[in-house]
């Protein structure tokens, strides 16, 4: 008998703890873990795709300032985009677009864009110049009262005469629903030192 009420009890604790096991956990619980797992994603993919803006961005400081200096600094990160037939030309349609999608600046006429070089209808000439790369890691992301972004990023700056350095940028991004990206980049100020911040 009393093996039989001790072979009964061990089966009812057997059948409570797999039903406390597989009991679903309390919506609460799982509530904050996916908040928590969708912040972490949301804050990760969007410091990627500014990380990955910055790395495309060959306007600084007070080029932002000047139509024709976005356009000659953004055609850098379009050269492998440049006409095959004549490699001293790119798209006007390619330029157009990326200076939207990074800048938030709408061309529709080319026409003052280096006025004094050689011309060639839909295309923009490339300047023949070196250029210098920049190669961004993000050290901070933050949100601002209007919206907008203030990314804190260091920069090896890798010269095109050969010289290297290291600096600090300060970048501020828009949201913009319009550009490929969903942000623009509206300033982007290098500073030599973090002291120059």
């Amino acid at each position: 008998m009393k093996r039989k009420l001790l072979c009964a009890l061990i089966t009812v604790l057997v059948i409570v703890c797999n039903f406390s096991a597989f009991a679903p956990a309390s919506a609460s619980s799982v509530k904050q873990e996916n908040s928590d797992n969708n912040g972490f994603n949301e804050e990760k993919v969007l410091e990627t795709r500014f990380l990955n803006m910055l790395n495309h961005n060959f306007v600084y400081d007070s080029d932002f300032e000047n139509e024709e200096c976005i356009v000659n600094n953004s055609v850098i990160a379009l050269l492998d985009m440049r006409d095959k037939a004549d490699e001293s030309f790119i798209s006007e349609t390619y330029v157009k677009n990326f200076v939207y999608s990074m800048y938030g600046v709408e061309i529709s006429d080319f026409s003052d864009i280096n006025s004094q070089l050689p011309k060639k209808d839909g295309y923009v000439y490339i300047i023949p110049r070196g250029f210098t790369v920049y190669r961004h890691s993000i050290v901070s992301v933050s949100l601002n009262e209007d919206g907008s972004y203030t990314v804190v990023s260091d920069v090896d700056i890798n010269g095109h005469d050969g010289a290297v350095g290291k600096a600090t940028a300060i970048s501020l991004f828009v949201k913009n629903a319009s550009s490929d990206f969903g942000y623009n980049i509206i300033s982007s100020d290098i500073h030599s030192s973090v002291s120059d911040i």
